[in-house]
């Protein structure tokens, strides 16, 4: 396990839903679980590489039907008390170490240029620019990525998310560029496809082609028709909406 950089990433850069970092202790928690886990169950850097941590996730579920069923907890951990609550809790220890690990195949500085690239700034302006830029970009992506609990929405893939901008960065105001809920967490196709309007989704999440491009051409590529995303809210809405009539290529 990569403790110390674990527990920089806790420090700096995770956010929960509400937008705010882990408490101190809980951290410190965190991170003893998932070395109690590691002491038990083995390497967890092995159990990324090996399948994502799916099979240590499935091993740390564990219900109270499953406790008053007698059936055994699938894992060998020790655990006083409520032996549903315990596992509960180390099972999210498990979870957080596997968005830990997924954060750090990100793509987060090629989101951060592309919103430069649309902007015209003087020498004078860029520095200042590009810290605001940077500091508002990590967060909205942190906060994204939450929501769809470090999975891609379309894909279910934990590799090389995007948070993508539902109304873009260039058209939005200073609230709604930080607003979770006109993001996205996109894998690279479908982040790339939703961005230049070749796809978009509906309200009920159902994937959608523009009518300029060929779904021939978007077969061939790996984009899936077929698709529908996890996750969507009546808040992300009127951002789909935006993006169905401004920037589905018609």
């Amino acid at each position: 396990m990569q403790t110390s950089a674990f527990k920089a990433w806790l420090q700096t850069s995770y956010l929960q839903k509400t937008g705010q970092a882990l408490a101190a202790g809980t951290q410190i928690s965190r991170i003893a679980n998932c070395s109690t886990i590691e002491q038990i169950e083995g390497d967890l850097d092995e159990h990324f590489e090996r399948d994502g941590m799916e099979s240590i996730l499935r091993m740390l579920t564990y219900s109270v039907p499953d406790f008053e069923k007698g059936i055994a907890p699938k894992h060998h951990i020790p655990i006083r008390g409520n032996v549903w609550n315990g596992t509960t809790t180390y099972r999210s220890a498990a979870n957080l170490y596997r968005k830990f690990r997924i954060a750090q195949t990100g793509d987060e500085e090629r989101a951060i240029d592309a919103i430069l690239a649309s902007l015209k700034l003087s020498a004078r302006t860029e520095r200042t620019a590009v810290q605001k830029i940077r500091t508002t970009q990590k967060r909205f992506r942190y906060m994204v990525l939450e929501q769809w609990d470090y999975r891609c929405a379309a894909t279910n893939s934990g590799l090389m998310l995007t948070a993508a901008h539902i109304k873009p960065w260039s058209k939005s105001n200073d609230e709604e560029r930080q607003n979770p809920f006109n993001g996205l967490c996109l894998s690279p196709l479908y982040d790339r496809a939703f961005d230049k309007g070749l796809i978009t989704f509906g309200n009920d999440g159902k994937v959608a082609a523009s009518a300029k491009v060929p779904v021939k051409e978007l077969k061939l590529v790996g984009v899936s028709l077929n698709v529908q995303l996890a996750g969507l809210t009546a808040r992300h809405h009127a951002f789909l909406d935006y993006h169905r009539s401004e920037v589905l290529v018609k």
